[in-house]
């Protein structure tokens, strides 16, 4: 044994850091695997920029370069947030939170949108659309469904705040309903134009076998679509947000009081008290703006590299859509509410996945089509029945759930398997109609 002194100092040598726990590491408080993939994205800009004729690689590698790019990006872009959230005001708070909490995928659907505006195509739009459903869908289902599977693996039963979920399941209801009334607006006073129609009986006056049919409602019956639906869509997408601001006012000011209850043992954050100053304010705000600045760069790089996947994969664009483009940027989300569920904090996992599945509803569609008023694209606010039918069930399913406050397992297996189910249903879909 080696005795020192009080005053010295010890150095520390380690020559392998690689354990189960890596984890858990941390680097001035950014999580290891962040600082990692750091080089990732200066290999991805370099290639994506430099290599524009994929001389050196091709574009396939470029763009999963460009997701993988994503993951990291999105983490310093959400430390910052809730950094510069716990040192300001709740205004400020509330005001930086709505404008880059959805920054990463905002930027590649933008890009996408008006890359496919360029090219006058529809897939691009369609794809969009399934990712927005496939975050839906996923931080309803699978995020909350595997945290409970994971912390119920150690702790045989965990509560959560019963009143504080039931508020994120009102905000569900009320977003998903706002978003998808268009389409079944459209539904009802659509004029359903069939491709292919047969008879069968020989009979002009018999039964007709039709295929290839879809509610049409710009081509042939525009004056439904410009004088009812674009309406109702403009009105929708003004809602939605001034519904999102007034949960933020309950939930961050007049009613903060329902995220401070006791659950079991264990004393539950509420949103206000999650927030953690990892970096100073001007330090965080920096860091912010470099992050988005690069997600831009790797959200265009993305877009640029995405067609040959489109038109050479034998898979459908729905299952690309709901599953890649929709769950890649998730994954820091999905790592944090990990950890969360095996310290017995269920709440703030299934706090994550509501708040993104809310910010998609009330902020990012409503800032899409919003958005087509100064830049023209084919972003409409009709979904196909598929998307309709899968984002309906999932948040029923959710708010059957998370009814009683408290969960196992069990409950957490069902979400997930419901998720996979509804995973196959778009990996045998066909694609959609213009890809």
């Amino acid at each position: 044994q080696t005795e020192v002194p009080l005053e010295g100092e010890v150095i520390l040598c380690c020559y392998s850091a690689v354990n189960p726990y890596y984890y858990k590491y941390a680097v001035d408080g950014i999580n290891v695997f962040a600082v990692n993939l750091l080089p990732v994205v200066l290999v991805t800009l370099v290639l994506g920029y430099v290599d524009s004729h994929n001389r050196l690689t091709s574009s396939s590698v470029k763009f999963t370069l460009a997701l993988l790019s994503i993951m990291p990006l999105s983490y310093y872009i959400g430390m910052a947030i809730a950094s510069i959230s716990a040192q300001s005001t709740f205004a400020v708070g509330a005001v930086v939170n709505a404008t880059f909490g959805s920054i990463t995928e905002l930027t590649f659907y933008i890009t996408a949108l008006i890359k496919g505006s360029r090219e006058g195509n529809r897939c691009y739009t369609e794809i969009v659309k399934s990712a927005l459903t496939g975050t839906l869908v996923g931080c309803v289902l699978f995020v909350p469904g595997l945290c409970m599977v994971i912390g119920g693996i150690r702790h045989q039963e965990q509560r959560f705040n019963s009143r504080s979920a039931g508020v994120s399941s009102a905000l569900l209801f009320l977003s998903v309903g706002g978003v998808f009334a268009p389409t079944l607006f459209s539904k009802v006073y659509g004029k359903l134009v069939c491709g292919e129609c047969h008879n069968v009986t020989q009979n002009p006056l018999g039964h007709y076998l039709c295929h290839n049919c879809h509610f049409d409602l710009m081509d042939n019956n525009g004056t439904l679509y410009y004088s009812h639906v674009q309406p109702l869509v403009y009105t929708v997408s003004l809602l939605l947000p001034a519904a999102y601001l007034i949960g933020l006012f309950f939930t961050l000011k007049t009613h903060s009081h329902i995220y401070d209850i006791h659950i079991s043992d264990c004393h539950m954050p509420g949103h206000h008290h999650s927030a953690v100053v990892h970096w100073s304010r001007w330090r965080a705000l920096v860091i912010l703006l470099l992050s988005t600045l690069c997600m831009s760069a790797c959200a265009d790089l993305a877009t640029e590299h995405i067609s040959p996947i489109l038109t050479n994969s034998t898979i459908s664009q729905y299952f690309i859509g709901v599953t890649v483009l929709a769950m890649v940027p998730e994954l820091p989300e999905i790592v944090n509410g990990i950890q969360f569920a095996l310290q017995n904090n269920l709440s703030l996992s299934i706090e994550i996945g509501n708040c993104i599945a809310v910010q998609v509803c009330m902020l990012q569609i409503p800032i899409l089509v919003l958005f087509t008023i100064f830049y023209p694209t084919n972003f409409t606010l009709v979904f196909s029945d598929l998307h309709v039918y899968a984002s309906m069930f999932s948040v029923v399913l959710m708010n059957y759930i998370f009814m009683d406050g408290k969960c196992d397992y069990f409950q957490g297996t069902v979400l997930v398997m419901v998720y996979f189910i509804l995973l196959a249903v778009y990996f045998f879909a066909p694609s959609p109609s213009g890809c």
